[in-house]
């Protein structure tokens, strides 16, 4: 039972992956399709509405190959906290830049169309800052956690800096 539910995740994860893929590339074409339409009706801020679909497209993508890296490609369990701080880190810097970029999009449209609506788009840039800064905070306690029961089981001869690389005590 156990070997068919992998077969079915894994093909799942499959069909996933290649369904974000095709996604992303629908989303690229009609990117490229409102770039040439803006061009020729001279709309600057059609421009920035392709940009924001590519920029929808890169979070596709950069998610297709995070599931086919974690899910298709090693087909293992996550081992350690370490592998599990490095994916969850892979998954939320993804959403942090896709958000950023999306903010950024939006505060060039909104404010060459309508200043005050520019509140949402400074939301969403804070937001995606704060996402960033709790990914911080959770590496630094997580790895803070990971390193407290080796530094104990090495009874002072030597420790493991914030960084992780190891030194001899003085």
């Amino acid at each position: 039972m156990k070997t068919l539910y992998g077969r079915i995740a894994l093909l799942y994860y499959a069909l996933a992956t290649a369904f974000l893929m095709a996604l992303a590339l629908v989303l690229l074409g009609m990117a490229i399709w409102e770039l040439v339409q803006a061009f020729r009706a001279g709309e600057v801020l059609d421009v920035l509405d392709s940009a924001g679909l590519v920029i929808v497209g890169f979070a596709l993508i950069e998610t297709s190959k995070f599931i086919a890296e974690e899910e298709i490609l090693r087909r293992k369990e996550l081992r350690s906290a370490v592998e599990a701080r490095r994916s969850l880190t892979k998954f939320i810097t993804i959403i942090v830049i896709a958000v950023s970029l999306e903010a950024l999009v939006m505060v060039f449209e909104t404010g060459r169309s309508d200043i005050t609506k520019a509140v949402y788009p400074a939301a969403l840039f804070a937001a995606s800052m704060f996402a960033l800064v709790a990914l911080g905070l959770f590496q630094w306690l997580s790895s803070r956690i990971a390193t407290a029961p080796a530094d104990a089981e090495r009874d002072g001869e030597e420790s493991i800096d914030h960084h992780g690389a190891e030194r001899e005590e003085e």
